[in-house]
């Protein structure tokens, strides 16, 4: 690492770069580089021109024997979804059936954006995300609603449009963690905390899914725990110092501790919870470390 001083002439404030870098990317007094700015605030200099704009991404896929598995397909709609391109294509081997775009569209009800062809799939433009931390927040008022939705006579099919709402805002908040981390400044928040609020975020998303497969028994005994919690968790987050976290995970050990291990989805419920509380620690301890700079 090298520090270097800033120097001002009138209103204008210069640094020199270092020589070696010049040389080594070829930059001479005509050159261009573009100036941007990282999720983490820092100026990022680079010498690529391009670098500035979003790509479109074709893939092309050739199979013998037999059409693509539809969960592979989705696993890459998905991964082009949440990278930073401008549009992407994929392109398949064979025709889909109306029966296939039909299961894709209910598999894909989170990303709205999407079109299926007959032989492919596309996405001619992406949102980005400048808000995470609130969509994160909306997030769990979603899952709080739904714990409620679930614990009265209401429509079961408010139920499922609240999970795919939350399905939804996961993928915009991995897609704009994975925009930033690629210098592509979608948030205002930093590296650090795009990184903790989207682990927040897929935990909450399989909070999600395993709340929805429960009978009205396990209702009965889950969500309304999980329900409370739920509202905890917000207020850690307003707090965010390792005391607030500290007590919300204790919170969650002595709901959890009523759980029954031997029911699959009151394992699963409290390992997701557990895996809250101890993001909520990680991102406490960092700020209280961050603290003492």
């Amino acid at each position: 690492m090298e520090v270097r001083k800033v120097q001002r002439s009138g209103s204008t404030f210069y640094l020199y770069l270092p020589a070696s870098w010049c040389k080594a990317n070829l930059i001479g007094n005509d050159s261009q580089l573009i100036l941007d700015m990282s999720s983490e605030g820092n100026l990022v200099v680079s010498t690529n021109p391009q670098s500035g704009e979003e790509k479109q991404l074709m893939l092309s896929f050739s199979e013998n024997g037999g059409k693509l598995d539809s969960r592979l397909i989705n696993m890459f709609i998905v991964a082009s979804y949440l990278n930073p391109v401008r549009s992407f294509k994929i392109k398949l081997n064979k025709p889909i059936s109306s029966l296939d775009i039909l299961d894709q569209k209910r598999m894909m009800s989170s990303i709205e954006l999407v079109e299926f062809g007959e032989d492919f799939i596309s996405c001619e433009s992406t949102v980005s995300v400048e808000d995470p931390d609130i969509i994160l927040k909306t997030m769990i008022r979603k899952v709080i609603n739904m714990t409620r939705v679930m614990q009265t006579n209401e429509a079961k099919e408010l139920v499922q449009r609240y999970e795919e709402e939350i399905d939804r805002s996961n993928t915009l908040i991995q897609k704009s963690a994975i925009s930033s981390l690629m210098f592509k400044r979608s948030s205002k928040l930093r590296h650090i905390e795009l990184f903790y609020t989207a682990m927040l975020s897929k935990s909450l998303e399989g909070l999600a899914d395993h709340l929805i497969l429960l009978t009205s028994k396990q209702t009965r005994s889950l969500a309304e725990p999980v329900h409370a919690l739920l509202f905890s968790l917000l207020k850690c987050l307003d707090a965010l110092d390792y005391r607030s976290a500290a007590a919300f995970a204790t919170e969650v050990l002595s709901a959890a501790d009523r759980f029954d291990d031997k029911d699959i989805h009151a394992h699963r419920i409290k390992a997701l919870l557990q895996q809250l509380s101890e993001t909520l620690i990680d991102w406490a301890v960092t700020n209280e470390v961050e603290s003492k700079k």
